[in-house]
C-alpha cells in the first residue's frame, strides 16, 4: 500500500475491483462518510468514486433505493481495453460503484428500452419484470415526438454477432413475450443519446463490433407494421404538413428519403412532393431543432461555385448546417393554399420562454457568484500592503 499508482503501471482504462474499505493505512486514500477519494500523483487522472454498500447499511425504504438507483450514470463496461475518453469519464467525474458482474470479454450488456407506439404495439400491453429489474422510465425524447420509453431489461450478446442475431435475442426476453413480430425484418433498433432516438442500426448481418456498439449502450425497440431494411444512404424522417392559416400541424408521418444519389434539397423536396402529390416548387420546408424550439429553413439553393477552382459542387442536407439523421423532424408549407410562411408553433414559444428564464436564472448565479469572488479579492487586497517600489540595478560582467 506504499507503492504509488504510477509505480503499479495503472493507466487510463484499466479495471479495478474496489472492495469495502476496512482500513486505510496508506495516504493514497482518505474516507469521507461513503465517499473514498483516491489521491494519486500529480501526473496521473483521478476518480472519487462514491461507495454503496450491498444492502443500503440503513434500511431504507423504495424511495431511497430508486434514489440510489437513479444516481448511477455509468454503466459497467466489459471492454477492458477501452480508455476513459472512449468512455466518456473525464477528470474530476464522481463514479457510483455497486454490486455487480461484468460480462465477459468481447461481450456486450445492453440495455433495451421500448417505443410504445400506439399505432403499432397493443393496447393491453403488459410490461413483464423479471427478477432483478426495475421498473425505469425515460422521459420524453422531445416536443415533436413525445413519448415515454419504458425498461424491457437488458441483453448479454457477443460483439461478434449480427444485428440480425441482436434483435432475435431481444425478442426473448419477457417483457417483449406478447409482442407479435413475424420476422426481424419487422422490427427497428435505435441507438439512444442522451435520451433521444439518435440513428438507426442498419445491416442486417452486420456485426455489433462493425456497428460500433459498446457495453452500456442503450437501444430501443420498435415494431412495424411492414418489413424494413434500409440502406446507409436511406433517412428516415418525420414530416407534418402545415394547417392552412394556423400555427399547428398534422399528425407526423414518417418517410424514407433516399439520399443515396442526390441529398440536396431539391431531392428532398421532390420527394416530399410525390408524397404529398404536390408541385415542388410549392412546397416549403424547415428543420425543426427541439433542443432550441426553432426552425431552421431549408432554402432552394442547389449548387454553389468554389472560387478557388471555379466548380459547382452540390450541396448535401447530410452535410452542414443541416445535418438531417434519422429521426429529424420536417415541417412542410403548402405555399398554394397557406400564406403563413412562419414555422413557429405556441409550444416553441413557451419552449423559447423557458430556456430565456433559464439563462437568465443562471446569469444571476452567476453574477452573484462573481460579485462573491470580487469582494473577497477586494477585502484580501485591503488587508495586504504593497512593498515599495525600488530601483534595480544590474552589472554584466565580462567573460572571456
Amino acid at each position: 500500500m506504499q507503492r504509488t499508482l504510477k509505480e503499479l503501471s495503472l493507466k487510463d482504462g484499466d479495471a479495478l475491483l474496489v472492495l469495502e474499505p476496512q482500513s486505510f493505512d496508506s495516504s493514497l486514500f482518505t474516507l469521507n462518510g461513503d465517499v473514498v477519494t483516491v489521491t494519486t500523483p500529480s501526473d496521473c487522472r483521478w476518480l472519487q468514486v462514491e461507495f454503496q454498500p450491498h444492502g443500503g447499511g440503513g434500511g431504507g425504504g423504495e424511495g431511497e433505493e430508486e434514489e440510489e438507483r437513479r444516481k448511477i450514470k455509468v454503466p459497467a463496461t466489459g471492454n477492458m481495453d477501452a480508455s476513459l475518453s472512449e468512455l466518456k469519464i473525464s477528470s474530476g467525474e464522481t463514479l457510483v460503484v455497486t454490486e455487480g458482474q461484468l460480462p465477459p470479454k468481447g461481450f456486450l450488456m445492453l440495455t433495451m428500452w421500448l417505443y410504445p407506439d400506439p399505432k403499432y404495439m397493443e393496447a393491453d400491453f403488459k410490461e413483464v419484470l423479471t427478477a432483478g429489474e426495475t421498473q425505469n422510465h425515460w422521459p420524453p425524447l422531445c416536443a415533436g415526438n413525445a413519448v415515454e420509453l419504458r425498461s424491457v431489461g437488458q441483453v448479454e450478446i457477443s460483439d461478434e454477432a449480427t444485428l440480425e442475431e441482436l434483435k432475435t435475442q431481444v425478442l426473448t426476453l419477457p417483457a417483449l413475450q406478447s409482442v407479435c413480430v413475424p420476422t426481424t425484418a419487422f422490427m427497428r433498433l435505435w441507438q439512444l443519446e442522451g435520451g433521444r432516438l439518435a440513428r438507426i442500426l442498419r445491416g442486417q448481418q452486420l456485426t455489433l463490433r462493425k456497428l460500433k456498439l459498446t457495453c452500456g449502450t442503450d437501444l430501443c425497440v420498435q415494431q412495424l407494421l411492414k418489413e424494413e431494411d434500409l440502406g446507409p444512404k436511406e433517412v428516415l424522417l418525420n414530416v407534418k404538413m402545415g394547417v392552412p392559416g394556423e400555427r399547428s400541424y398534422y399528425p407526423p408521418e414518417e418517410l424514407v428519403w433516399v439520399a443515396s444519389r442526390d441529398s440536396s434539397p431539391r431531392s428532398l423536396r421532390t420527394c416530399l412532393a410525390s408524397h404529398y402529390g404536390l408541385s415542388p416548387d410549392s412546397l416549403l420546408l424547415a428543420k425543426h431543432q427541439p433542443d432550441k424550439h426553432i426552425w431552421e429553413e431549408i432554402s432552394n439553393w442547389n449548387q454553389q461555385v468554389s472560387k478557388k477552382k471555379k466548380k459547382k459542387r452540390t450541396e448535401s442536407l447530410l452535410g452542414a448546417p443541416f445535418h438531417l439523421k434519422d429521426g429529424d423532424t420536417i415541417g412542410i408549407k403548402n405555399l398554394l393554399i397557406d400564406n403563413n410562411r412562419a414555422f413557429f408553433t405556441l409550444e416553441d414559444e413557451q419552449g423559447q420562454q423557458r430556456l430565456r428564464e433559464q439563462a437568465e436564472q443562471r446569469r444571476k448565479g452567476e453574477k452573484a457568484a462573481g460579485s462573491d469572488g470580487a469582494g473577497r479579492q477586494t477585502k484580501a487586497g485591503q488587508n495586504k500592503t504593497r512593498k515599495p517600489e525600488v530601483a534595480l540595478s544590474i552589472n554584466v560582467g565580462v567573460f572571456r
